[in-house]
């Protein structure tokens, strides 16, 4: 634990994947104080056309526009012509509920910024949601984490 799922457009090369994985790994064992090998990473790229946000599609060529609109009705955007949106991405951490609301949110805004960094997304395009669990929800090796024994256990090959 934890687990770790980026979904972004295609935007990054084979070497900024590797990247990324290493640094949300190191982010995520500073802030957490969680083993590296407790730590799993997951990148799905997804077309344009599969993201949509307020009511647009990412592949619409006003998307920077429509995707900023807070009233339906009137079409009020915040909108400003130098916000390009170069990317998109959401990041799911499954992860067990042991952890203070000021550890989370520290943990939320460094992972939102390196998240920016890797798909150039703009600040408002980064969602990251934290799904917590007990730790006998979590499983590995045969194992779960209400174990006392979790993390020997759990690195049994």
């Amino acid at each position: 634990m934890p687990f770790i799922v980026l979904n972004t457009w295609p935007a990054m090369s084979k070497d900024m994947k590797k990247e990324f994985i290493r640094q949300a790994t190191e982010l995520t064992t500073n802030e957490l104080k969680i083993v590296p090998d407790k730590i799993q990473v997951l990148i799905h790229e997804l077309e344009k056309e599969n993201w949509g946000k307020a009511g647009a599609s990412a592949a619409d060529h006003d998307f920077a526009l429509k995707s900023r609109r807070i009233d339906w009705g009137t079409e009020e955007s915040y909108h400003t012509d130098d916000s390009e949106i170069n990317g998109m991405a959401v990041v799911t951490v499954d992860i067990w509920n042991t952890f203070d609301q000021g550890t989370k949110d520290k943990y939320v805004n460094d992972l939102t910024h390196l998240t920016m960094k890797f798909t150039r997304a703009p600040l408002d395009k980064v969602l990251i949601l934290i799904r917590e669990m007990v730790p006998g929800n979590w499983g590995q090796s045969g194992v779960t984490g209400a174990n006392k024994d979790f993390l020997s256990k759990s690195r049994q090959l």
